[in-house]
């Protein structure tokens, strides 16, 4: 039959505070002919320096996050240091970021400084025994990432395994995404002010009005807009389309206090939290608990209901896949034979409408020592 190839085995021992938790193996064969070239030599000399460093409890470096962004990968370039931070060698990865660089020269031999690469991450990672990382931008464009691993004998440095790795596209497109973030947050910023101007005009020409139906209309209609200027201002300070909802009902809650209208106090209350929510159910979803807090509050409480003070209960519930609001009130409930699919009232029909066409949830109006409405909104067709 054929012999077997012959394997050598290495085991490394990894030791944790003087004791051996696990041992690394290596395997070779030792039937190949063939000699390793300078890259396998060099590679294979600089794990056996950290494996020695394994072996005294020297590396993994303690507090280092290896499984990060800064993580070795596969295609980084290689440069090996010596004591005095003198280059030994460097892989052809290694050569071609140095190029995208601008640096053509030979750099064997040479330190990084000469060959015109900031010695930062090198110099501090010499001081410190630790790794060091840092990225050096060169124009037209380029960024190199840079990773300095200190190779260590009896905690003193003898040289260093310096890593490359070109990150101008990951760059490139990081600039991107904040410029998109700025753009959108500038638009925002712009329809607020533009909502907050129609306000400003529907509030004036409320005042200039002599019929109370059309003060009445003005007013709701300012107040609706209003509602949606809000969630497009927290959208203008916070990056990215999610919004606090918990932040806008606040703010709703204050603008219906202010709106309380008659001599009997009415009591506003937020429970739970409806956590971020996507701008395309937040917009919504504010004009629908503005116009419920108003309805509440305008009828749900007439001054010849009685003394007791009046009560408006919001309760969110969000657990990521479904939200679901209820607005209660200890009001005079709703009149006999209401139906929300039937009903006068524009209030009513804008919540209705905005529940089903734009959020895509479901509605329940019934009494129960008051009115309470009770809504489902799916969260999955947002995202």
């Amino acid at each position: 039959g054929e012999q077997a190839d012959r394997v050598r085995m290495q085991g490394i021992p990894v030791r944790r505070n003087g004791q051996v938790i696990a041992v690394m193996t290596r395997e070779a064969t030792l039937s190949a002919t063939r000699r390793p070239g300078a890259l396998e030599r060099v590679y294979g000399e600089t794990f056996e320096r950290f494996a020695r460093m394994i072996v005294r409890g020297e590396y993994p470096f303690a507090g280092d996050d290896d499984m990060g962004e800064d993580a070795p990968r596969v295609g980084d370039g290689a440069i090996v240091l010596d004591a005095s931070g003198r280059i030994e060698y460097a892989s052809p990865n290694a050569i071609n970021a140095l190029h995208r660089m601008g640096i053509h020269a030979n750099v064997d031999g040479t330190r990084l400084d000469e060959v015109g690469v900031e010695e930062t991450a090198v110099s501090r990672s010499f001081f410190a025994g630790r790794p060091v990382t840092e990225e050096i931008e060169r124009a037209p464009d380029v960024t190199v990432l840079v990773r300095c691993l200190p190779l260590l004998h009896r905690s003193e440095v003898t040289g260093a395994l310096v890593l490359l790795r070109d990150v101008t596209d990951i760059r490139r497109r990081d600039r991107l995404l904040l410029s998109k973030d700025a753009t959108i947050r500038e638009v925002h910023h712009r329809v607020k002010n533009n909502l907050q101007t129609i306000s400003s005009l529907l509030r004036l020409q409320a005042r200039r009005l002599s019929t109370k139906d059309g003060k009445v209309a003005l007013r709701e209609a300012e107040r609706r807009i209003r509602s949606i200027a809000r969630v497009h201002e927290v959208l203008s300070r916070d990056p990215g389309e999610q919004v606090a909802f918990g932040e806008i009902v606040r703010d709703l809650v204050r603008m219906a206090e202010e709106a309380v209208v008659g001599n009997r106090k009415v009591e506003f209350r937020v429970v739970g939290d409806a956590g971020e929510l996507h701008a395309e159910v937040a917009t919504p979803l504010a004009v629908v608990i503005s116009e419920l807090l108003q309805n509440a509050s305008e009828h749900g409480f007439p001054d010849d209901a009685g003394d007791q003070p009046g009560l408006v209960l919001v309760n969110m519930t969000n657990n990521g896949v479904e939200l679901h609001v209820e607005v209660r009130d200890n009001g005079i409930g709703l009149p006999e034979g209401f139906s929300s699919e039937n009903t006068d009232s524009l209030g009513v029909s804008i919540v209705s409408n905005l529940v089903a066409s734009q959020l895509g949830g479901s509605i329940n109006m019934h009494n129960d020592n008051g009115t309470v409405v009770e809504l489902q909104i799916p969260l999955m067709k947002a995202r």
